[in-house]
């Protein structure tokens, strides 16, 4: 259930010098306009994929393959799917047990919540949920058909698209095993699975926890490293993919640099692409970011990034041309032009690596190492107010619901008011 905890009500105002506008300027940043009163609600396991919200809920999956719909203080329902992976069977990897990872799609027409649990055994479900009850109503086999099964993860958000549900695997941390980065396309109405191979060797992961950027009928998604290096042909990987509905790959980007890339695991693969002014943003473990063009990708390219030195895991948040990235040592500001020029407005001194949120005036980013909620101006990255949360997954991303920001947590779910 649902209590108002004393811990999370504490807010800490802090003076932050922050490199505002990459010039060095410091300031002490102006006071909320309000406290958020903030709650929790216990679930059977860790969310690690973002909570989603349908209605006046929170629809929020567990890694104890459970389904929650959260109201206020109420559970409206609870589908518990089968028993997750665990212990022993695991192959390697840092969660435990392994249930659902990647966030859940809804389907406004069907009034329909989708998600992929991982079971006992290493299969992978697709599981379609009546919204309204938490029926089942759709029960789809994902199993990834190259590979071997306990070798894989879905981490990506899933992402509903014209009578399809798409679903991306990469591997465990630790890359153990065989396995080849893939997409998954679910016919709705007839169950029927299309796939996507990402990698004509092996590896090659999607696993960027965010949804893929979508443009002109397009999916794009980030491609981890591969096992080919400098002398072996190009595998496909450290890549950006364009990908049409029925995931043929119409398009692609890698630097030139993929062979090193894949050698010393700096790939593309860590960020999801970011549409931004018409744009594609993105950027990976090497630091380097790149402005695409999302009609003509480019292929093997020798192109300049347009900046350098953040290293991005998740998806970004985008307002207007300003794209707002989750580099590892702090959230980064990039203006992006109408002819595809990036400049870096700021880059916040807190240590906020989890992927932002835009809303109320102010960026919402998680440092989930320290278990802690920032609040950031988005002229500047000075720091507004930080919140302590309760323990948090990798990535944590706070999300939208009503007034609130809702936080998937090790333990449930947290909200905080928004001022």
């Amino acid at each position: 259930m649902r209590t108002h905890a004393i811990r999370n009500l504490s807010t800490v105002i802090i003076c932050a010098v922050v490199l505002a506008a990459c010039a060095g300027t410091s300031s002490a940043p102006p006071a909320p306009t309000g406290a958020p009163a903030s709650g929790t609600v216990t679930l059977d396991g860790a969310v690690y994929g973002r909570p989603i919200p349908v209605g006046d809920t929170v629809i929020a999956a567990t890694e104890n393959d459970s389904v929650y719909a959260v109201a206020g203080d109420t559970v409206r329902w609870r589908t518990h799917l089968g028993d997750p992976m665990s212990g022993k069977d695991l192959p390697c990897g840092d969660i435990d047990p392994v249930g659902i990872t990647g966030a859940p799609a809804y389907d406004a027409d069907a009034h329909r919540v989708y998600v992929v649990a991982e079971s006992s055994g290493a299969h992978k479900t697709l599981y379609g949920l009546d919204a309204a009850t938490g029926a089942i109503t759709l029960r789809v086999p994902v199993d990834p058909p190259f590979g071997t099964a306990p070798s894989y993860l879905q981490r990506p958000a899933l992402t509903v698209r014209d009578g399809r549900v798409y679903a991306a695997f990469g591997g465990n941390y630790g890359d153990c095993g065989t396995y080849t980065g893939a997409v998954a396309a679910v016919d709705i109405s007839t169950s029927a699975v299309a796939w996507y191979r990402a990698s004509t060797g092996g590896r090659g992961g999607i696993w960027a926890p965010g949804p893929p950027a979508q443009a002109d009928g397009l999916l794009y998604y980030s491609v981890g490293n591969g096992d080919a290096e400098a002398g072996a042909a190009y595998d496909d990987t450290d890549a950006v993919i364009a990908l049409t509905p029925d995931l043929q790959r119409r398009d692609f980007f890698a630097p030139a640099t993929w062979a090193q890339d894949n050698a010393a695991d700096r790939d593309l693969g860590t960020m999801n692409p970011t549409l931004v002014n018409g744009h594609l943003l993105i950027a990976g473990k090497s630091g380097d970011g790149y402005v695409l063009d999302p009609a003509h990708l480019g292929g093997i390219s020798s192109t300049a990034p347009g900046f350098t030195g953040c290293k991005a895991f998740g998806a970004a948040a985008v307002d207007g041309d300003v794209a707002y990235l989750p580099c590892t040592q702090g959230t980064w500001a990039v203006r992006v032009t109408a002819t595809g020029a990036a400049t870096v407005l700021w880059r916040a001194s807190a240590h906020t690596n989890g992927p932002p949120l835009v809303a109320a005036g102010r960026v919402w980013a998680t440092d989930w190492h320290a278990a802690t909620l920032y609040a950031l101006d988005p002229a500047t990255g000075n720091v507004l107010a930080q919140y302590a949360t309760g323990p948090l997954p990798h990535f944590a991303t706070p999300a939208l619901a009503g007034d609130e920001l809702v936080l998937g947590t090790l333990a449930g779910l947290e909200y905080f008011r928004l001022p």
